[in-house]
């Protein structure tokens, strides 16, 4: 069972194709994983930077790239590899909890929303793409939204 709170959005999304609900739930999860400060400005300590998302997202284009119709399930055995790689990312970003260290709380939604989406990608070349392409929006406004 997934702790995303867009559960819904994300079923529409990957399993329907809503092209709309895609624009504005990526919106919506880039936002939550950029903190601003009270002075207006990114504050870097609790924000998702693209370091911490750069070897999950390779992962996720190595799979994109090599998807054909031929190795479907191969690919979404390789897609679903990525939760784990998730969860531990997840764990080293928001680690050291007892010791103050910065949370970033952002990330563990990206986790859970992307993971979400991978459970409804279930094997089906056309889903696995609308993952891809969730992925990517998500991306695209995490950096308009001021990560980096």
């Amino acid at each position: 069972m997934s702790a995303c709170e867009y559960e819904k959005e994300i079923d529409a999304i990957i399993v329907q194709g809503d092209p709309k609900t895609l624009v504005r739930v990526a919106e919506q999860i880039a936002a939550k994983m950029v903190e601003v400060g009270k002075n207006g400005e990114v504050d870097k300590n609790h924000s998702v930077s693209t370091s911490q998302i750069r070897n999950i997202y390779g992962t996720c284009k190595t799979v994109q790239m090599k998807l054909r119709a031929d190795n479907i399930q191969e690919m979404f055995g390789r897609l679903l590899l990525l939760k784990p790689k998730m969860a531990y990312a997840e764990g080293r970003v928001n680690k050291n909890t007892l010791k103050k260290a910065p949370q970033v709380p952002g990330f563990k939604t990206l986790v859970e929303c992307l993971s979400h989406a991978i459970d409804l990608a279930d094997g089906r070349e056309e889903r696995m793409k609308r993952f891809f392409d969730f992925f990517e929006a998500i991306l695209a406004y995490h950096k308009a939204e001021g990560g980096k």
